[in-house]
């Protein structure tokens, strides 16, 4: 690979890394928008109640499933997606997985992020003494930074490989390409018939568990890649906050 090419493969991989993490955090949004509605027993029986026996008792019934498909199709796009064209988790980890010289390139960048701290000369020392000084400091910083970089990067490596195992990724796949993507048609002279997506056995609890699964290894893998860090609990507690605050006072609390 070209330095050129190398330049171009990175600055590619930034991008799509800065875009993914914008993307989680909207999805984060409205994963604590959709939670209440399953998870939150008073919430649920207060919005029953006001709606109970009136002309939007059917469509109260109808949003939970609306917003659990939406999550799915968002989750599969941005996490699950295969194609060489995408943007997503999974097609970010194998073009940063394509070349070492790529990962080496990040590793480089990482390990050397302190060196602006040590380079002006330290007061009230001779300079000789300074820049000794100034490079001993600058190699501790490298060595725990390398180190970082390989533990952080051996742990993206582990929690991509469990997540990829976790049966809800092949359900929330399969949702999307057979009942969102198209409708799976029946064998010739079969009567046709769309994709039955309760035969997956998908359940809400496991679409928010991998979501939220998929949001840690982003973070950590942004860390990585550009020294962004933010932590998906800070986020999801205060999207938490707002859902509830949302549907308590629709519900009349």
């Amino acid at each position: 690979m070209t330095p050129e090419d190398l330049d171009q493969r990175v600055r590619q991989i930034d991008g799509y890394i800065r875009v993914l993490t914008q993307e989680c955090h909207i999805l984060d949004q409205r994963r604590h928008i959709l939670a209440p509605l399953i998870q939150d027993a008073e919430i649920q029986a207060g919005l029953k109640a006001k709606l109970d026996k009136t002309p939007g008792a059917n469509a109260w019934n109808h949003l939970a499933p609306l917003l659990g498909q939406d999550l799915v199709r968002d989750q599969s796009r941005l996490f699950l997606d295969k194609d060489s064209r995408s943007g997503s988790l999974t097609n970010l980890w194998r073009r940063f997985r394509a070349d070492p010289a790529i990962k080496e390139c990040y590793r480089d960048r990482y390990g050397t992020m302190f060196d602006h701290f040590h380079k002006d000369p330290i007061s009230d020392l001779p300079p000789k003494s300074s820049a000794v000084i100034q490079e001993r400091f600058r190699e501790q910083d490298r060595a725990i930074n390398y180190a970082q970089f390989d533990a952080r990067l051996a742990k993206v490596e582990a929690d991509m490989a469990a997540m990829k195992a976790q049966p809800a990724a092949d359900k929330i796949k399969t949702m999307r390409d057979e009942h969102h993507a198209h409708l799976e048609i029946s064998k010739l002279d079969d009567e046709p018939a769309a994709f039955d997506i309760n035969t997956l056995g998908l359940t809400f609890n496991e679409v928010l568990a991998l979501g939220d699964r998929c949001q840690a290894i982003v973070a950590e893998l942004g860390l990585l890649l550009t020294g962004t860090s933010w932590d998906p609990k800070q986020f999801a507690s205060l999207h938490e906050k707002q859902g509830k605050a949302m549907w308590r006072t629709l519900a009349g609390f």
